[in-house]
């Protein structure tokens, strides 16, 4: 499949980074060969249809081939057989842009050959602490165990590396170019009648961190913060239950007005990269509540580092950073507690 013009290879394994790759290809390469590989994990079959859905939506026809590889237990052990038939149809590129390091997209780094490689984000804070783990590593081994012969998982040198992010990113910063989705935003009409509604985009932080969120309590102060009478809450991908009425969307986030036709009062949530890239999209700044108050004791203090990086990094992009509400039956025991020692 070589031709005359310059190829590129993109990466990516979830509909965000999708969407951030084709960001990246019609800004930069509109007019070049490019190939999209999309990694599909092999997790519950109900799961991994909601993802495809998600990452369709994100598909478009500009893209010159795709690749949708599913990774089951077969498909990983034969994996270096299938780098290769990659590598003969898709030759060498000019660049080959990442939105990870997994096994396979490592195995992918070493296979196709190609003189620059970006890595684009992934979601909230994800890129920081990719760099801040490849930091961590020294000068020892970067590779991991190797587990299926033929398949090489040495990590990147991401010094010589750049980097497409929305973030402020802790890199000099040649290596980092600004994604403000300037393409996604051309498409998007600067007349959308705005409703008396907040949309709060939820995220699995119970599951994922351990979390106790009083929802009820966040939605209010939601509410009263933006005076708003209606809230339409919309669970993330990978959550199966939320409050009355919460529903998913067919679609990312960041499609909301062009697919809705109207946008909110504002757009709520905790940590989601949704406070990046939906104010570059749609000019209206995301209200972020802080959970950092919430976090258990055990948490490590770079991670904490992280989510005090993160949120400056919202409140500098114009995000209102709100504390989050105390639990209401938390306030209720403490109130009866002081009418009790009174």
């Amino acid at each position: 499949m070589q031709t005359s013009r310059s190829a590129n290879l993109y990466l990516a394994c979830t509909p965000l980074q999708i969407l951030n790759a084709a960001e990246a290809r019609d800004r930069f390469h509109p007019d070049d060969d490019n190939f999209l590989v999309v990694f599909h994990s092999p997790r519950s079959s109900k799961k991994q249809a909601r993802l495809a859905e998600l990452a369709d939506d994100a598909i478009d026809h500009r893209w010159t081939r795709t690749w949708n590889l599913r990774l089951t237990r077969i498909s990983q052990l034969l994996f270096p057989f299938t780098a290769r038939k990659l590598r003969q149809q898709i030759g060498h590129c000019q660049s080959l842009w990442t939105g990870g390091f997994q096994t396979q997209q490592r195995h992918l780094l070493h296979s196709i050959p190609h003189n620059q490689l970006i890595v684009f984000d992934g979601g909230a804070g994800v890129l920081q602490s990719a760099v801040n783990s490849w930091r961590s590593q020294g000068t020892r081994s970067r590779s991991l165990k190797q587990l299926i012969p033929g398949q090489n998982t040495s990590l990147p040198d991401l010094s010589k590396a750049k980097f497409f992010t929305s973030y402020a990113l802790d890199m000099p910063p040649e290596s980092v170019i600004t994604n403000d989705y300037r393409v996604f935003r051309s498409h998007v009409s600067d007349k959308l009648p705005v409703r008396d509604e907040i949309v709060f985009l939820s995220q699995p932080l119970q599951r994922d961190l351990g979390l106790q969120l009083d929802v009820d309590a966040t939605i209010d102060a939601a509410l009263k913060f933006h005076n708003a009478s209606r809230c339409r809450y919309i669970l993330h991908p990978r959550e199966t239950s939320g409050p009355p009425n919460a529903e998913k969307l067919p679609y990312l986030a960041e499609f909301f007005g062009l697919r809705e036709g109207y946008l909110p009062k504002a757009f709520v949530t905790w940590m989601s990269s949704v406070a990046r890239s939906l104010p570059a999209i749609y000019g209206r700044p995301v209200t972020c509540f802080d959970i950092r108050p919430l976090m258990p004791h055990s948490t490590s203090p770079d991670y904490l580092r992280e989510l005090q990086a993160t949120y400056d990094d919202f409140a500098a992009a114009g995000a209102i950073i709100l504390p989050q509400p105390a639990s209401r039956q938390c306030s209720q025991i403490s109130t009866a507690h002081e009418a009790s020692a009174a």
